[in-house]
């Protein structure tokens, strides 16, 4: 299909090459689309080992990175076809559901959900359910755990599933937000809402807050797909301005979430660290796209590739628009686990 739309451009341009040519900067977008996409197309396609582009020496760790995105995934299916009783680890709750014949989990999840699950009981043997909230009038659920071996508090946000979720992600007037410390930070209308309608967003700070007061030398990690990654980075950004301790957000799939007032907030928050991990023409990736921007370091996973941003330093405008990301099934929360696992830096 792309094939034909670019030989239709292609057409176009000499057709109208004298319009074009007065009116260049109107046209650009369409050019620079076309002619990306014809190398595509000529270009063919090796069948080589995926590999890593950037500096990855100093960037967070991968199986941390993986455990997350683990989490992630299994927030969708938390309490419907799931569940862990109260202060059951995760080693226990996989010896329980494991059938000893085969050793096949035995629940009713995708085969990456089962495999993010035995990863988990690896890595997070003694983990822990803290608290799931998922709340009636908003439709926002959250769950947070606690891993004793990692020493690691986090809190996961669910993506979008139900036409409450939709609801809140079209809401995409402006909020301005903590008004008390800064003159210029606005963050999407439904993102803001969702989180701080209902009481949701001070039952998990009063849970972080107990949590840090016993585990004194634990790290907070907030993580969420989707609408959850647009919460976690909202959520994140929130409570660095409660907490002296570091506040680490890793998102997955995210959208924008505020202007460039909430970008230049965030960035000069010292104890907060960003990383928004996005898979290849990923959709929502790109919107909203009118007076919003992305924050975080970028680490953008593909087919063949892995690539690393530390600062803004790609073409925005062109990377994350819907002339690049335009793709629905790129946005699959299994498919981003299925390319972290094929990229380990």
């Amino acid at each position: 299909m792309l094939h034909y739309q670019v030989l239709n451009i292609v057409l176009f341009i000499q057709n109208n090459s004298k319009n074009i040519t007065t009116n260049y900067t109107m046209f650009r977008p369409i050019i620079f689309f076309c002619f990306v996409n014809l190398k595509r197309m000529t270009t063919p396609t090796l069948n080589a080992a995926p590999y890593l582009k950037g500096d990855f020496s100093n960037v967070i760790n991968h199986d941390i990175v993986k455990d997350l995105l683990g989490l992630t995934m299994l927030v969708y299916d938390y309490s419907d076809k799931f569940s862990l009783d109260s202060d059951e680890t995760i080693e226990n709750f996989i010896s329980k559901n494991t059938d000893s014949e085969d050793e096949d989990l035995d629940l009713d999840v995708t085969d990456e959900r089962k495999e993010a699950l035995n990863k988990l009981s690896k890595t997070s043997p003694q983990g822990k359910v803290v608290k799931f909230i998922s709340d009636p009038v908003t439709d926002i659920q959250a769950g947070i755990t606690i891993s004793e071996l990692n020493k690691r508090i986090t809190v996961i946000f669910r993506g979008s599933e139900s036409k409450s979720d939709w609801y809140y992600d079209l809401m995409v007037l402006k909020k301005r937000v903590l008004k008390e410390d800064y003159e210029n930070v606005y963050v999407h209308s439904g993102f803001y809402k969702q989180l701080h309608d209902t009481d949701v967003y001070s039952q998990i700070t009063d849970i972080l807050i107990q949590l840090k007061d016993e585990n004194p030398d634990y790290n907070i990690y907030v993580t969420g797909h989707s609408l959850g990654a647009a919460l976690s980075t909202l959520f994140g950004f929130e409570i660095a301005h409660k907490f002296e301790d570091n506040i680490n957000v890793i998102s997955f799939a995210s959208p924008r979430v505020g202007n460039s007032g909430f970008r230049e907030a965030f960035d000069k928050k010292e104890n907060l660290q960003h990383y928004r991990i996005t898979n290849d023409r990923d959709i929502v990736t790109a919107g909203p796209m009118i007076l919003f921007q992305h924050v975080g370091k970028n680490i953008a996973l593909s087919p063949d590739k892995c690539r690393i941003f530390h600062t803004y330093d790609y073409n925005e405008w062109w990377k994350f628009s819907l002339f690049n990301c335009w793709r629905v099934s790129d946005h699959n929360v299994d498919l981003y686990y299925k390319r972290l696992c094929e990229h380990i830096w």
